[in-house]
């Protein structure tokens, strides 16, 4: 199998199966043939070994879970793979949904401070509701439920680490102070090894990208 990415997160925890791990080719937006692999021309992409592709994230984690079964990261206890499920649509809903605004709003030439705080207070609401969920698990250990690594880790790196991200190019550092749990979560998720990779390589893909915006 190949996995077309850039940031290689979400579906990397699952585990490392993939026999390549590609980065689209650079016309990837107008390439008729990476196109073809997603009608949507949009990454992450994986492709099998017989040349059928399963774009999205969500969904290769859930194809991966299904095919893989032997280390499963859904909690095999109906209640708990609900309890995954809340934490990764919450983390989407109500917490990634409102941080891609933000970005725009801080990067305009005169920021609009009113639409900014306007925004900031959604964030925050959404943070907050992640922060309750996490709080409450007193055996989630440094993961994100459970005392495991499981898919809701897969949706949390990445959004802990936009957050992360938007507080430095914001630089409103002061965004978790409320949210402890939130917070913590990228302190503890290095005690796997895998989580710890996830977050790095999303570092040095930030990396490139701010000195690429510093060249431009």
């Amino acid at each position: 199998m190949e996995l077309h990415h850039f940031a290689k997160h979400t579906d990397q925890i699952e585990a490392i199966i993939y026999q390549q791990t590609l980065t689209p080719p650079e016309d990837w937006r107008t390439s008729a043939a990476f196109r073809a692999l997603n009608p949507m021309v949009r990454v992450p992409v994986l492709v099998l070994d017989d040349g059928r592709s399963i774009p999205e994230s969500a969904v290769i984690v859930e194809y991966l879970e299904d095919a893989f079964p032997a280390v499963p990261l859904r909690p095999a206890d109906p209640v708990d793979h609900a309890r995954v499920r809340l934490l990764i649509a919450v983390a989407d809903n109500y917490v990634m949904r409102e941080t891609f605004p933000l970005f725009g709003l801080f990067d305009g030439k005169t920021p609009d401070e009113d639409a900014i705080q306007a925004q900031l207070a959604k964030l925050d609401s959404g943070i907050g509701l992640l922060n309750g969920l996490l709080a409450e698990d007193a055996a989630r250990g440094p993961f994100a439920f459970g005392g495991r690594v499981s898919t809701a880790d897969a949706w949390l790196v990445p959004v802990r680490y936009t957050l992360e991200g938007l507080m430095r190019f914001s630089g409103r550092t002061h965004l978790l102070d409320r949210h402890a749990a939130v917070a913590g979560y990228a302190r503890s998720l290095r005690e796997s090894p895998a989580l710890a990779r996830v977050w790095d390589e999303m570092e040095e893909g930030l990396r490139q990208f701010m000195a690429r915006r510093a060249d431009a």
